[in-house]
């Protein structure tokens, strides 16, 4: 107290006088919000003292000055604002009444007493209307004893420095007295992370959220960690990060957090200068740790904050290799993050790395020299910053479904039969140049997976391999080719064998749509209608859907065709006219699935049957050293659940057919197709194109002739 004052008024405040120092402050004002400070061992906010407020009581990053202020102009914080802009009290009267009355409430009933005049002229103004200057005062300012005045889960100072006004709505983007702000988004970073073309509840990343950062991380997976793992906020993991990721002690680590912060642009800058004028580590104490929400990018990394909201995780994260949040809007190091795990590990200096670029739909642009990797035999880990790039998710390490091709390994003395990862986002990127987000990269309707099980070539690392599959067709009497090698010897004994194969380059490439309507095993049919018996080709496409229609015989064909999917859509993708085909739109499609594996009863012939017969001539037929390779009639030991295999397969139960894998790639237990490079799938002599047509001799498919089922050569 100056000796001026102690002179004017003596050590008591003056009755006649509303404001006894003449600070601007009412003295009942300043009594009723006062704190006694331990530090400087003085009271926050003091009647008998001018200029003081200065202090941040409730450590809400606003001083109690600015807290009070607000009834009579609206925050200072460098935003832009109309002159004629409501009062934040204003504007909270309107959107929300009830609220605004219940505010004050709370304001004077937590006041243990000091409030018994206020409350009074609150009671009054309830009926009256009429609020004298000590009320009107109140009705517009934020608690400086409460550093939430609206009770909506954001520190007053935050919605206080990073408001805005909002010219579309015409309204304040956050106000510290109304909590109808909470699903607000100023910087508009809220990301479709599904990609169903909007903005989900689970996808935003709201006002309120970015302020939950410093106080929780992300909310919704507070429940969602390891037990024995304590969950830390944004802010602490990006400690974490720099401290054990980037050597620093503790100190080095907050002033880079907040170095982050405010190098960011100019207004990022000049707003924390703001902050700080009161107290030079104002932000660091109530704000360091929050995502920042009047810009989409926090931490400066080059990942949207809404990016990094939706895919964050609290689990142990690669190759950080401790718990981390997978992609945290203020942690600039989770950039190097590769928390799905779905890099290329396993190359050496042997394995080219693919050609880097970028897909737009299903074109492929090479990028500059700068991006290209060479060869090496260090880890190459798919991090966040490319995913974000490439536009998958970051904590699924297949974002386009395509990684379907399971396999038999042993994993510590066990076999177990799962996916073999080979198609991850990653590994696509980097080993087979494929695009990560299309599971069908060049558009030609043979799905990344099938071609990849069928062409990959891990020995020469490309797509193309030698082999000797194509029939070489012997024509047996006028107009009669047959894929069988008929032989005389020299006492004129006849012998007809399986037909003889060349050699020759096959190819299935997902990046190239050239190779469907290729067919390398030669194993098509005959037209001779005309003047010459001309070959028809049975391609790769139609191997994989297993049909003969020359009018569908390619994907541009089928497309240009008006047939629709399940959904009354026009069939675009191999999935959809897969369903179709094979009957899935139906409720049932037992009758109609032609490539179902598995046999449902003792009349069924719509099953599939792989043997090697071991017979040496198509006239010497023997049963004894038959190998069933494929039989649908019988139940395989992999996780067969009683008996032996004489038993027909229980799919509900998860058991398998015997020897699926053969004919299934992906467990599914329905074949993917015909064998590509295989004229006669099913090793009954007979070829896979004549089979189908075989069947469809009275329209109807899946009554006859199978390519997946062998038939004796007594079958009528």
């Amino acid at each position: 107290m100056s000796t001026e004052q102690y002179n004017l008024t003596g050590p008591t405040t003056d009755p006649n006088n509303a404001d006894t120092d003449g600070d601007g402050l009412l003295d009942g004002i300043e009594l009723l919000f006062t704190a006694w400070n331990e530090t400087n061992e003085e009271w926050t906010l003091n009647p008998l003292v001018a200029g003081d407020g200065g202090y941040d009581g409730d450590q809400d990053a606003v001083t109690d000055l600015e807290e009070l202020n607000l009834t009579y102009a609206n925050p200072v914080n460098g935003g832009l604002a109309p002159p004629d802009a409501p009062k934040m009290w204003e504007e909270a009267a309107i959107v929300d009444p009830n609220e605004a009355t219940s505010r004050i409430y709370r304001i004077l009933f937590s006041k243990e007493g000091r409030a018994s005049i206020a409350i009074s002229q609150y009671n009054d103004w309830q009926t009256s209307g009429f609020a004298p200057p000590l009320l009107a005062t109140l009705l517009g300012i934020t608690d400086p004893n409460d550093p939430d005045t609206d009770d909506d889960g954001m520190l007053d100072g935050y919605e206080y420095w990073f408001t805005e006004w909002d010219l579309d709505a015409n309204i304040w983007s956050m106000n510290p007295l109304t909590g109808t702000d909470i699903d607000a988004d100023s910087d508009e970073d809220s990301y479709d992370c599904n990609g169903n073309g909007g903005i989900d509840d689970e996808e935003r990343f709201t006002n309120l959220r970015e302020y939950e950062s410093r106080s929780y991380g992300k909310f919704s997976e507070i429940n969602n960690i390891d037990a024995g793992v304590t969950l830390r906020t944004f802010g602490e993991d990006a400690l974490d990060a720099m401290m054990q990721e980037g050597g620093m002690t503790e100190g080095q680590a907050t002033q880079a957090l907040y170095t982050a912060f405010v190098s960011k642009d100019i207004k990022s800058s000049e707003r924390v200068q703001r902050i700080n004028t009161a107290y030079a580590d104002n932000f660091n104490l109530s704000l360091l740790g929050i995502s920042d929400p009047t810009h989409p990018d926090s931490d400066g990394d080059g990942l949207p904050d809404g990016w990094e909201f939706c895919y964050a995780l609290y689990r142990n994260t690669m190759p950080a290799n401790d718990y981390r949040w997978t992609t945290n809007p203020v942690n600039p190091l989770d950039v190097d993050y590769d928390a799905d795990e779905d890099g290329w590990f396993d190359r050496d200096s042997t394995k080219p790395v693919a050609a880097q670029g970028s897909w737009q739909g299903r074109i492929f642009t090479e990028g500059p020299v700068e991006d290209q990797i060479s060869s090496g035999n260090s880890y190459l880990w798919f991090t966040n910053a490319m995913e974000y790039r490439n536009q998958t998710n970051p904590i699924l390490s297949d974002s386009d479904g395509d990684d379907r091709r399971r396999i038999f390994m042993d994993v510590d003395g066990n076999q177990i039969y799962e996916f073999d990862g080979n198609l991850s986002d990653g590994r696509e990127v980097f080993k087979y140049g494929s695009n990560p987000k299309d599971n069908d990269t060049d558009g030609d309707m043979l799905p990344d997976w099938y071609e990849y099980a069928h062409g990959w070539n891990e020995t020469n690392s490309n797509w193309s391999s030698y082999l000797q599959v194509s029939v070489i067709w012997q024509e047996i009497g006028q107009d009669n080719w047959k894929p069988l090698t008929v032989s005389t010897d020299s006492q004129g004994n006849q012998s007809i064998q399986r037909a003889t194969l060349d050699w020759t380059w096959v190819s299935m490439d997902p990046t190239n749509p050239d190779d469907a309507t290729e067919d390398p095993d030669n194993d098509g049919g005959w037209d001779c209608s005309g003047a010459v018996c001309l070959y028809v080709r049975y391609n790769n496409f139609q191997e994989f859907f297993g049909i003969t229609n020359a009018s569908l015989s390619n994907a541009n064909l089928v497309r240009q065709t008006p047939l629709l999917d399940c959904d009354g859509s026009p069939i675009e993708e191999w999935w959809q006219f897969r369903e179709y085909l094979l009957g899935f739109c139906l409720q049932n499609p037992v009758n109609i699935n032609y490539m179902r594996m598995n046999k449902v009863n003792s009349t069924d012939q719509l099953y599939a049957h792989i043997v090697l017969d071991n017979d040496p001539d198509y006239m010497e037929q023997t049963y004894e050293d038959n190998i069933h390779l494929v039989f649908g009639e019988w139940t395989d030991p992999w996780n067969r659940t009683f008996g032996d295999e004489n038993h027909l397969p229980n799919l509900g139960n998860g058991e398998f057919v015997w020897g699926w894998y053969i004919l299934d790639i992906d467990g599914d237990q329905v074949a993917d197709g015909t064998h590509p490079f295989n004229y006669d799938t099913d090793g009954d002599w007979l070829n896979d194109h004549f089979e189908i047509e075989d069947d469809l001799l009275d329209g109807i498919r899946g009554n006859g002739g199978s390519p997946i089922r062998y038939d004796d050569r007594a079958t009528n």
